[in-house]
C-alpha cells in the first residue's frame, strides 16, 4: 500500500509541476503527502492497525509533511476552494499536532462541516461523526450517524458498523457495541482490519463480563 501511495504522489507532483496546473492540483498533492506521512505509524510491528489517537507522532515522515505543507501553501494562491483544499486542510491540522492531546478537534469539525457542504456523501458524514465525538461527545456523534444506517452506499461498509460500535462502547453499552463489531466482521475488509474488529469485540465482551460481576 505504501508503494502505491508514493507512486500516486509522484504522479501527482508531475501534474502539479506542469505549467497548466490549477491550485487544486497542489491541494491534491498536499493531501496525498500528508496522508502518506502517517503510513509508518498506522500499523505496529505485527501489522495490526493503530488508530490515529494512539499513533506515535514521532513515526510520521517529516519530509512528507514538509512536502505537504509546501504544496498546501501553493494551493491557496487562487480563489478556488475545492474538496481537495478542505481535505488537505484537515490533514494539515492533524499534522500540526505535536501529540494526540493537542489536536485541534473543533477546527477539524469546522472543516468537516465545510467539506460536507461541498460533498454531502455518507462517507464524509461518517468521518465527520468522529470529529463530533471528540468535540461534542459520543451520544451526539451516534445521533449523527443513525441516518446513515439505511444509506445504500454504505451497505456492507464495515467502518460504519465499527464507528457505531466504538461510540456505543464509549457510552457504556457493550452488548450493543459487540453486535456492531460482529456485523462488521461479516463485511468485506482486510486481514488487519478483521484483527482490529476482533480486538474491539473482545473489549466489548470483557466490559460485559465486568458489568455483570459488578451488578451481581
Amino acid at each position: 500500500m505504501q508503494d502505491l501511495c508514493l507512486e500516486a504522489l509522484r504522479l501527482g507532483r508531475l501534474v502539479a509541476a506542469s505549467s497548466i496546473a490549477a491550485p487544486r492540483a497542489h491541494a491534491l498533492v498536499a493531501l496525498m503527502a500528508l496522508e502518506a506521512a502517517r503510513l509508518p505509524a498506522r500499523v505496529d510491528e505485527s501489522g495490526d492497525l493503530i488508530l490515529l489517537e494512539h499513533q506515535d507522532h514521532g513515526r510520521w515522515d517529516q519530509s512528507l509533511i514538509a512536502l505537504g505543507f509546501h504544496h498546501f501553501d501553493r494551493s491557496i494562491s487562487g480563489d478556488e476552494i475545492s474538496e481537495y483544499h478542505v481535505q488537505a486542510a484537515i490533514a494539515a491540522t492533524h499534522a500540526r499536532a505535536a501529540d494526540p492531546q493537542s489536536r485541534d478537534w473543533p477546527m477539524i469539525l469546522d472543516l468537516y462541516d465545510q467539506l460536507l457542504a461541498l460533498n454531502g456523501s455518507p462517507v464524509v458524514a461518517l468521518n465527520r461523526a468522529v470529529a463530533v465525538a471528540k468535540v461534542c461527545g459520543p451520544a451526539e456523534a451516534l445521533a449523527a450517524i443513525e441516518p446513515l444506517a439505511n444509506d445504500p452506499k454504505l451497505h456492507d461498509y464495515y467502518l460504519l458498523l465499527a464507528v457505531r460500535g466504538h461510540l456505543l462502547l464509549d457510552l457504556g453499552r457493550p452488548g450493543e457495541a459487540a453486535a456492531c463489531f460482529r456485523a462488521a466482521l461479516d463485511c468485506p475488509c482486510s486481514t488487519p482490519e478483521r484483527r482490529f474488529l476482533r480486538r474491539k469485540l473482545g473489549e466489548c465482551e470483557g466490559a460485559t463480563i465486568q458489568g455483570f460481576a459488578e451488578d451481581s
